[in-house]
This record gives structure tokens, C-alpha cells and sequence, in this order.
């Protein structure tokens, strides 16, 4: 089944997120007002704050690093 989701750009995702953040307004609000649901903006409010704070961006980093070793690890061992 294909992903028939909307995408958004960078841009305005930030703008939300500024909307809620600076000027202090609801997610419901701003959800409604822009046609979004209130989980993804949510969802832009969780990934902002991840991106802002370097010790979760290192985890995250890794976590991918400890990933990829792992699968070459099962992909030697197939072999």
C-alpha cells in the first residue's frame, strides 16, 4: 500500500512549531487553523526538540552507527 500522506517542507514545519513556541499558542489551535492533525504537530514538536539538543542527536547517531554494525556482523556470518 502506498504512502498517500502529505509532505511538508522544513520551512513551514518550523513556522508551526515557532507558532506554538514563541507566540504561545495550542497545538489544537494552530492543528485546526492549518488544516493538520494534532499528532503530527506534535510529532514536529518532538523532533525539533531532539534536533535542538546535541546529546539526543549523538545518541541518535550511535544508535544507527550500532545498527549498521550489527547487520554487517549477521550479513559476515551468513557468508
Amino acid at each position: 500500500m502506498a504512502n498517500t500522506g502529505k509532505r511538508y517542507d522544513n520551512e513551514f514545519k518550523e513556522e508551526i512549531v515557532r507558532l506554538i513556541r514563541v507566540d504561545k499558542r495550542s497545538v489544537a489551535s494552530v492543528a485546526k487553523d492549518f488544516g493538520l492533525s494534532e499528532q503530527t504537530v506534535r510529532n514536529w514538536l518532538r523532533e525539533s526538540k531532539h534536533r535542538e539538543d546535541p546529546d539526543k542527536v549523538r545518541i541518535a547517531q550511535l544508535e544507527a552507527e550500532l545498527k549498521e554494525a550489527k547487520r554487517k556482523i549477521a550479513d559476515h556470518e551468513m557468508k
